[in-house]
């Protein structure tokens, strides 16, 4: 045997026994949307299926709070204060970056992605009862 061929199948072992045993976990996205409790996002933009923009007038901005819990709400600005709105439950995807939204009168499916930190991008998947995109921001800090 060569002294390449030994040194080329020592490198082979030494790699996949490197590679081998390494575990690798799924990512749980849950932190992301609730910060661990709960968080609210304020819907910024809408983006229909034709591609254009919609931005909500201010006191009728919808906005979703997603609870660690696996629960959500839906409400509006204006209806906040009051604790009306409708009710939903998240299931996740994680390795799919999937988020599935059951309210009562429907179910929305989303692929998740988070631009940074700051921002939530939500595009609806094909059979999904909601058909628009939602652009998320966290709830602004008013000063």
């Amino acid at each position: 045997m060569t002294k390449s061929c030994f040194i080329s199948i020592v490198l082979l072992l030494v790699l996949t026994s490197c590679t081998g045993s390494v575990r690798t976990d799924t990512v749980d996205f849950t932190q992301a949307f609730t910060d661990g409790n709960s968080k609210v996002w304020m819907i910024n933009k809408v983006r229909s299926q034709d591609g254009a923009y919609t931005m909500p007038e201010q006191l009728k901005q919808e906005v979703i709070v997603f609870y660690e819990s696996g629960n959500c709400f839906l409400t509006n600005l204006q209806k906040l204060s009051k604790g009306k709105g409708v009710h939903g439950r998240l299931e996740f995807n994680h390795e799919k970056h999937q988020v599935t939204i059951f309210f009562p009168s429907e179910t929305r499916e989303f692929e998740f992605e988070f631009t940074n930190e700051n921002q939530l991008n939500l595009y609806p998947l094909e059979g999904s009862d909601y058909p628009f995109a939602l652009e998320l921001i966290p709830f602004p800090e008013f000063r």
